[in-house]
């Protein structure tokens, strides 16, 4: 198993699994991204996020994309947007390679945290990020959940006009 930065080489495979990972997750009608949207994005400054790829005998099986946040209460943290691996490739120590190389990435920016969010359908998900990572659901004072709110580019536009 071999992780490295993705490059502007790279971006049709990521494009590629960027689609399977949305057939996955039976969201493939709401994948708007461009490769040029990509370039643009990952591969000129500033630089949005950062993007790993997994290979496994010469051949890219899977993908992280993370991206820098900021916590007012502990400070740098780094936000997963995608782990996706190829279903065939899965069980082969892909996605632990991923998930050490971007825990390094947070290690190495001294980072008070690494989150991401997870389907709540996706078990084997969920298992392997509690059960072989040691992650946790996050949580807070009296078993109080976030809840995450989005706005998508009409309401950005319908709120601004208000």
């Amino acid at each position: 198993v071999t992780v490295r930065p993705a490059t502007k080489d790279d971006i049709p495979a990521i494009m590629d699994l960027i689609m399977l990972l949305a057939v996955y997750e039976k969201e493939e009608d709401q994948v708007k991204i461009t490769a040029e949207q990509l370039e643009k994005d990952g591969f000129q400054e500033p630089r949005r996020f950062h993007c790993l790829m997994c290979e496994l005998d010469g051949k890219i099986v899977g993908y992280a994309l993370y991206f820098f946040i900021y916590s007012t209460w502990e400070g740098l943290s780094l936000y997963l947007e995608d782990l996706f691996i190829r279903k065939e490739s899965r069980g082969k120590g892909a996605g632990m390679a991923l998930m050490k190389a971007v825990a390094q990435a947070a290690s190495d920016n001294d980072c008070s945290r690494f989150q991401w969010q997870v389907i709540d359908w996706n078990e084997s998900a969920i298992q392997f990020y509690t059960q072989r990572l040691g992650a946790r659901e996050r949580l807070e004072t009296n078993d109080a959940k976030w809840l995450n709110m989005i706005m998508d580019r009409p309401a950005i536009g319908k709120f601004l006009a208000s």
